[in-house]
Order: structure tokens, then C-alpha cells, then sequence
């Protein structure tokens, strides 16, 4: 189970306690047990461009970034019995997803449906620098949201 600490004005993407359902289906997809907690920022295009720039170099406005607290290399550890494990910050662009879902004829509530997926995963070590990760990221993806009936 993934607690989300939810912060920003969500529109008319998914609830807070809907981005947090699909969070612990993520969890639970990716193979994790026990609990979690994480939490989720809806920004603007200012924000996500100006903490884009900072942290990974690139001057330019992105749909969602991920700040995980263990890093990209693996399994984030949580020793058993020892209470949630913090995995890190997701921030996602709502202007950003309202243009995407525009350009790939989706809903703004699939497509962040969508980025909070992809933001989770990040923060539990998954990612998209190589063909074999991409293939193996997205297909986790793409199931967890047909299970959740995003798509």
C-alpha cells in the first residue's frame, strides 16, 4: 500500500485518493509488499521547467519528474517490520498532461493517471535508459493501467 501525501490543485485529473489507489495498484504490480509512502505535487509548466533545469540539467518544461530517496539502481531496501519506507517526491506538470492528453486523444485523467504510474515506478527503481528497460517499464505500465481501467 502507498500513502500519497498529495499537494496543488488537481483540476479535473484524477482525485487525491484515486492518484493514491493507483499508487499502491503500481506498488502491488511492481511486486512490492508492505507499505509505503511517497508524495505527489501538482505544479505548473514555471515549476517543472525551473526543478527540471536544476536537477537534471534540461531547460525545458516536462510532464512529470520523480526525486526518489534510494535512487534509480534497483530495489528501494525496507527491512521487514520497519514501517513504511519513504520512496521520494513525484511532481507532475498539469498544463504539461492537459497538452499531451490534447495531442494523443486521451482524457487529462488518463494521461495523469498515466504519469502517476510512471512517476511511482521511477521511485521504485524502474527506467527507460535502455531498450530492455524501456520494454520491461512501459509493459508494467500499460498493465497497470488496463487493471485499473485508465485505458
Amino acid at each position: 500500500m502507498v500513502t500519497l501525501e498529495c499537494r496543488g490543485s488537481f483540476g479535473a485529473a484524477l482525485s487525491p485518493k484515486e492518484a493514491e489507489k493507483l499508487a499502491s495498484l503500481a506498488f502491488r504490480m511492481a511486486g512490492e509488499r508492505g507499505s509505503a509512502v511517497a508524495s505527489l505535487t501538482v505544479v505548473d509548466d514555471a515549476t517543472i521547467r525551473r526543478l527540471n533545469r536544476q536537477y537534471r540539467g534540461k531547460d525545458k518544461v516536462t510532464d512529470v519528474l520523480s526525486f526518489g530517496f534510494f535512487g534509480t539502481k534497483g530495489k528501494f531496501p525496507l527491512p521487514p517490520g520497519s514501517g513504511p519506507a519513504a520512496l521520494g517526491d513525484i511532481f507532475i506538470s498539469l498544463p504539461q498532461i492537459r497538452r499531451q492528453a490534447k495531442m494523443a486523444d486521451r482524457s487529462v485523467r488518463q494521461e495523469f493517471g498515466l504519469m502517476v504510474v510512471h512517476g511511482l515506478l521511477h521511485l521504485l527503481g524502474f527506467d527507460h535508459e535502455t531498450l530492455a528497460q524501456e520494454r520491461r517499464m512501459f509493459r508494467l505500465q500499460q498493465d497497470i493501467l488496463l487493471t485499473a481501467k485508465l485505458i
